[in-house]
């Protein structure tokens, strides 16, 4: 037990050093592709004064537009604690209604010192809502999950440094999209189990279950997207990366298969511990304990577990689609027209590389499984 609660400490301790050694060089590691289109222009917080004058009004729709004056104070930046007078437009996809009191980011542009400057609502201020939401968040995983939460909320934190500082940095920098996305994976998959579950057999399975359904997904993905004719130039973002000079770089093409592996990462490491553990209990209250009663009955469970994972991936997808389809049924598209899109065919890629790499992640884990925790091999 000492020796355990050691190798835990160690690992928690070495990784929470990595991200941290992460953190500092993502922040600090900048781009040179993008658009600055004006040097000077900053998006501080701002706190509403007073409203000078409000000209807006709500249309037929129940949307308000217009126009409002206003007198504001920075409160970060160099220009903090100076008051000034700031713009805000209302429209359909930004009706920002300021009241007095109302914490606001400006758009924020000065030339010749002080003398002259642009001021303008940019948005509501969330990050303090959105750091509030995520500590409750944690803070709920773990009352209910006990320490197991804390150990999820570890792992999770993990995962979104090593995609936030360093695979998205990287990859603006020119490393190969593909060979990173994978290798950061099976790091993410290691570190996310060993943190949820520790050193235990159950761990070491569930990775190679995971790393099994990362190599099927990208299997799929690959017979797909050729049978599909997706090149990965097809994706809707194309235009922005296009803005920023970024797709002069052929590896641009990769992105759409990196964004897939990440998508599925979860479904698949959720599939492969839920079979492994599962297995594990069947094989210690099996009675004859033989390698084919464990396999059959881990197989049972496991038909259900692929049935549920695929529901909820493909249910997944398609919700982040959502919108778009609803678009098509009011303008009436047609069948034909519809089904054809590359949009369409992108998405149908998602859905089933994951899906069918979870289909066969499965029962590649309870094989495993049922060798490892089989009385008599």
């Amino acid at each position: 037990m000492k020796f355990r609660l050691s190798k835990d400490l160690i690992f928690f301790v070495c990784t929470a050093l990595v991200m941290g050694a992460v953190i500092l060089i993502g922040m600090n590691w900048h781009t040179d592709f993008g658009i600055n289109l004006t040097t000077d222009a900053t998006y501080p917080r701002a706190r509403v004064l007073e409203v000078l004058s409000d000209r807006t009004s709500v249309d037929e729709d129940g949307v308000r537009r217009g126009q409002q004056d206003l007198l504001v104070e920075i409160l970060t930046g160099e220009h903090s604690g100076r008051v000034v007078q700031a713009q805000n437009i209302l429209f359909i996809d930004a009706a920002v209604h300021a009241q007095p009191g109302q914490r606001l980011v400006l758009f924020f542009d000065y030339q010749e010192g002080d003398t002259v400057y642009f001021a303008r609502v940019h948005t509501y201020e969330r990050a303090t809502t959105i750091y509030i939401v995520v500590i409750l968040f944690f803070i709920l995983l773990a009352a209910v999950g006990g320490k197991s939460g804390l150990r999820s909320a570890f792992g999770l934190v993990f995962t979104f440094v090593m995609i936030l500082f360093l695979l998205i940095p990287a990859i603006s920098h020119g490393a190969p999209p593909t060979l990173l996305t994978l290798v950061l994976a099976l790091v993410i998959i290691a570190v996310s189990l060993i943190a949820i579950m520790g050193f235990e057999k159950k761990t070491y399975i569930s990775m190679a279950g995971s790393a099994i359904g990362i190599a099927l997904c990208c299997l799929f993905y690959f017979v797909l997207s050729s049978a599909l004719r997706i090149t990965g130039f097809n994706i809707p973002e194309m235009s922005h990366l296009v803005a920023v000079g970024f797709a002069a770089n052929a590896s641009i093409s990769e992105l759409l298969f990196c964004g897939i592996l990440i998508a599925s990462l979860g479904a698949v490491m959720d599939t492969a511990v839920s079979v492994a553990s599962a297995t594990a209990e069947i094989g210690q209250a099996s009675k004859k304990g033989d390698f084919k009663d464990v396999f059959s009955r881990s197989m049972r469970l496991t038909k259900d577990c692929i049935g549920s994972s695929v529901n909820t991936l493909i249910l997944a997808f398609t919700g982040a689609f959502f919108v778009t389809l609803v678009v098509f049924r009011l303008n009436n598209f047609d069948y034909h027209m519809v089904i054809h899109r590359t949009d369409i065919a992108i998405e149908v890629l998602r859905a089933l590389s994951a899906s069918a790499a979870i289909v066969l992640c499965a029962p590649a884990t309870a094989l495993i499984s049922s060798r490892v925790y089989s009385k008599r091999t």
